[in-house]
């Protein structure tokens, strides 16, 4: 097993941000991402330019959890770490064959490495579609829905921040960024209706086994 894994990069339509997602193998060091372990992770998508600058947030995500089937919120929401990473000039990437690759590469210690472990914990919905339309009208849905927009206010939740991005010709992510909280936040039924809204307009809802 690797230490940690890349999954589903992607580039911004100008070229100039790379999108991925890291989670969990043989270690959980990931903090706010030092410049050796930035390099690391550019070098494995292959990619020859400088980083401008970079962001790296913890999240319990839906998608990539490996134990999604058990019961409990946290085994369906599993602690994942979304990296944003900004250059100055283009960049281009392949669509990694398997979705993911394996990294032997872990961050430098710091305080941050430990924050992903306590609450509040951000949620990240993610729904998988193939066609970039679909995604993009969903993604507007998400927002805008009635239902989605009342639970949303129950659990007095900020609108939530969506993107989509083009993963492979075929494959478009759909990310909602739904707001943080407690175990009270996951179990009061808003991060579950997003995952039925989503899976119910026609999105893959978890990874492939």
């Amino acid at each position: 097993m690797s230490m940690l894994y890349l999954w589903h990069p992607s580039v911004s339509a100008d070229g100039t941000v790379v999108d991925f997602i890291l989670t969990r193998g043989d270690s959980d060091q990931v903090g706010g991402g030092s410049e050796r372990f930035v390099s690391a992770l550019i070098g494995a998508l292959d990619i020859g330019a400088e980083p401008l600058k970079w962001g790296i947030k913890p999240y319990r995500c839906n998608y990539y959890s490996e134990y999604w089937e058990e019961e409990g919120w946290e085994s369906k929401w599993d602690f994942i770490w979304r990296v944003t990473i900004h250059f100055r000039v283009q960049v281009a990437i392949q669509p990694l064959k398997l979705g993911y690759l394996g990294i032997d590469d872990i961050d430098d210690y710091s305080p941050e490495v430990e924050s992903y472990k306590f609450e509040p914990f951000s949620c990240l919905a993610v729904g998988v579609f193939d066609s970039e339309n679909k995604a993009k009208e969903t993604a507007r849905k998400v927002i805008t829905d009635k239902e989605l927009t009342a639970a949303r206010r129950e659990v007095q939740a900020a609108d939530p921040v969506v993107q989509v991005v083009r993963v492979t010709d075929g494959a478009f992510h759909l990310r909602a960024a739904l707001g943080s909280g407690d175990d009270k936040f996951f179990l009061g039924g808003y991060p579950e209706l997003v995952l039925s809204f989503l899976q119910a307009s026609g999105a893959v809802i978890h990874a492939q086994a």
